[in-house]
């Protein structure tokens, strides 16, 4: 593969990952760590042109908790022929009929955030775990975990026992963890989300991350999709002031990052399914 990219060569495209935040419609929760900009339905069709992106799953970040109507307005208007959803929830406390509710809207999972809870105590998060997988799994929804390479270390042997799909957020932790991810990727429900680059890696040119690639596509390349994570909150160390101190988005050039992982690839027709029909498949499609 020459790894030129062209919006083209990837119609149908489904960036696995971004955020909407409309803070003028739908507030930020009060026990909030940041408070980002904005960024809205009209910023994100932007994007999409840039990329050649048809498709989106919308996650819930952090700063909107469990209300999750900001993402299931963005549902709605995107339409479910090109939108899914990943929500958080309080598992004890959802009931049934709101989780259905969910669920005719486009949401295909729900999200553990541990960049921003912490880790705890493991025992407490396989009782969790499993709890929300008793909720969950009835509709075919997955598991989204969001660790930093050390959180997730601890949890790898939850993970292995899952009894539903879990997908493991911005390259399941990088280099730092690839042998670990290689022996779990061979359990046929875990799926690795090719995305943030800058959040695993700090190599120039992220350039670590190739040869994880390649080994996760040895492996199981029918559960890798991409994600672009726009667009782009996060602290490296960049938070600070109080709490209503606008943070701004990391400035960061996701047609560089997908020319690059097209180029890890290597291989046109592998690099189209990451970015389409493998999506399709675990998000219902």
């Amino acid at each position: 593969m020459s790894g030129a990219f062209l919006s083209e060569n990837i119609f149908g495209a489904c960036d696995s990952h971004v955020h909407l935040f409309m803070p003028d419609i739908f507030s930020y929760s009060s026990d909030r760590r940041y408070t980002p900009a904005s960024a809205t339905l009209i910023d994100l069709a932007a994007h999409n042109e840039m990329l050649g992106v048809t498709h989106n799953v919308l996650i819930q970040p952090s700063c909107y908790g469990t209300d999750n109507r900001a993402l299931c307005h963005g549902l709605t208007v995107l339409g479910s022929d090109r939108a899914r959803g990943v929500v958080v929830i309080d598992v004890d406390h959802v009931t049934d009929e709101e989780l259905r509710a969910l669920h005719l809207k486009g949401v295909r999972g729900i999200r553990l955030n541990l960049s921003v809870s912490g880790a705890g105590d493991i025992a407490r998060l396989r009782a969790e775990m499993d709890s929300a997988a008793k909720r969950i799994g009835p509709l075919g929804w997955h598991m989204q975990i969001f660790a930093s390479s050390t959180q997730l270390a601890l949890l790898l042997p939850v993970i292995r026992d899952s009894k539903i799909t879990v997908v493991l957020d911005h390259f399941a932790g990088g280099a730092a963890l690839a042998d670990q991810i290689a022996e779990l990727l061979q359990c046929p429900n875990i799926w690795v989300k090719l995305s943030a680059p800058s959040r695993v890696s700090s190599a120039v040119d992220h350039a670590d991350l190739a040869s994880v690639v390649k080994r996760f596509i040895s492996i199981a390349p029918e559960r890798l999709i991409w994600a672009s994570d726009w667009p782009h909150t996060g602290g490296h160390g960049r938070r600070s002031g109080t709490i209503e101190e606008i943070e701004p988005f990391a400035a960061v050039d996701d047609r560089q990052d997908l020319h690059r992982l097209a180029c890890w690839i290597d291989n046109d027709d592998l690099f189209r399914r990451i970015l389409t029909t493998n999506a399709y498949a675990l998000y219902d499609f």
